[in-house]
């Protein structure tokens, strides 16, 4: 049960460093995202969590 529970903890936590890293970059000014080849509109590929 624990060994479950760690997993899904660790989905979360996966999850939300993801948004946090996205939301990031999609505030960095245009030219910047250009540099990198961030792509102009972001593709909302979410992680889907196991549950």
């Amino acid at each position: 049960m624990f060994k479950s529970l760690n997993r899904i903890r660790a989905a979360f936590a996966k999850a939300s460093k993801r948004r946090r890293t996205m939301r990031e970059l999609n505030d960095l000014p245009t030219e910047i995202k250009k540099d990198i080849g961030w792509p102009q509109a972001a593709q909302d590929d979410e992680i889907r969590l196991p549950f």
